[in-house]
């Protein structure tokens, strides 16, 4: 088989509603679980199949005081790693933290491919087999089909080119500063976005100045092309009373007329006229005299 695939019918308002509401029965635990009881909560909820985002419990009171208890502060730490980290930063710290089930490993390692997924959307197996310090393939992708079926998720495995291209994910719980970083990136959005705009907006005012202009041009030209039309219909129409006499033979008196006087008026006609002894040049008073042929 090529590729493998499933589709992640969670989005949206949906999405943020189902994983919310897997969350709710340890928030409400939270209130009033504290010291060793809090911190088995932790172990549960990071266990629990389908929780995936630990943010509203990041924030409860009881969970933030294990922050200043040094027995149960690694616990917190763990909790933060679930919400936004990943399992390289789990391995990076695993000396200072508690040692993670087989269950917790698995969700993490999902989770990290979340979060990979952010940066690259078409992930070689060879980098998540040394992502995820994974042995083999078919681990992989199983490990990848059950984020799948989570709807964690939503991804090709591609077999023959070795790779997973995953097309959305879910939303992971926001790390320190990041909501910071999106605003700024969207405030730099923003100014481009403005710039863009009005260079735009200038563009197009432009546009509309030419518009206006070659309009405007336009009309003048055609007036002052129906005015050369209309006098050079009034002047010709003289031309053929004179020329014409009435009749069927108006329009070739016309072009005779009007070939006759543009030949005289012609440079060349009237050199050459004057070299075969006519003189006078094409302006002269002609006799209608017949020249006898000397030869």
């Amino acid at each position: 088989m090529a590729s493998a695939s499933a589709e992640t019918p969670v989005t949206g308002e949906s999405f943020k509603s189902v994983f919310g509401r897997r969350l709710e029965p340890y928030l409400a635990l939270s209130k009033s679980a504290k010291g060793a009881g809090c911190v088995q909560l932790i172990k549960d909820v990071l266990a629990a199949p389908g929780v995936v985002v630990f943010g509203e419990l990041l924030a409860m009171p009881n969970v933030i005081e294990l922050k200043s208890n040094p027995e149960h502060a690694r616990y917190h730490r763990l909790l933060e790693i679930f919400s936004y980290g990943t399992y390289q930063d789990y391995q990076q710290n695993k000396d200072s933290l508690p040692e993670i089930t087989v269950a917790q490993r698995t969700k993490l390692l999902q989770l990290s491919i979340v979060t990979l997924s952010e940066r690259v959307r078409a992930i070689p197996y060879a980098h998540l087999l040394q992502y995820l310090e994974i042995d083999n393939v078919r681990q992989l992708e199983d490990l990848i089909m059950d984020a799948i079926y989570q709807n964690l998720i939503n991804a090709n495995l591609d077999q023959k080119l070795k790779q997973v291209e995953v097309h959305s994910a879910m939303g992971r719980d926001l790390r320190p500063g990041q909501a910071q970083d999106m605003l700024r990136v969207l405030a730099e959005w923003t100014k481009t976005s403005e710039a863009l705009l009005k260079a735009l907006n200038h563009k197009m005012d432009e546009v509309r100045e030419n518009y206006e202009k070659e309009k405007e041009a336009k009309v003048a030209f055609e007036k002052e092309l129906e005015s050369i039309k209309k006098e050079n219909a009034a002047s010709g129409g003289g031309k053929h009373r004179k020329m014409g006499g009435g009749g069927g033979n108006q329009g070739s008196h016309m072009m005779e007329y009007e070939m006759e006087q543009h030949m005289f008026q012609s440079p060349e006609f009237a050199n050459e006229y004057a070299r075969l002894g006519h003189g006078g040049g094409p302006g002269s008073k002609r006799t209608g005299k017949r020249v006898q042929n000397r030869g």
